[in-house]
């Protein structure tokens, strides 16, 4: 049960990244939960919550990956809607 908790809160978080933290124009507002997540997950592995093995350093692994994955998609987003606004702006659209 604590591993489907687990899943959906990391969807959830992922998404809040993407489409919240990270979209928007203060790049360091995305950093929070990328660097959140190391801090937890070292954490749980430093009080011995999630055992220092290998399927859970993978899983630590690819959570951190996909973090900074969607907060520079996050980032790119921004970028887009920016660019966008700039070009409706200097066509008179």
């Amino acid at each position: 049960m604590l591993g489907v908790f687990f899943v959906i809160g990391s969807i959830a978080s992922l998404i809040l990244e993407k489409y919240v933290l990270a979209n928007n124009s203060h790049a360091w507002l995305g950093a929070i939960i990328p660097i959140g997540s190391i801090v937890f997950i070292i954490g749980l592995m430093m009080r011995n919550s999630m055992p220092f093995n290998a399927v859970n350093i993978l899983l630590a692994v690819i959570y951190v990956s996909l973090s900074f994955i969607f907060w520079g998609q996050g980032n790119d987003l921004y970028h887009q809607r920016v660019v966008k606004s700039v070009y409706e702006s200097d066509n008179g659209v």
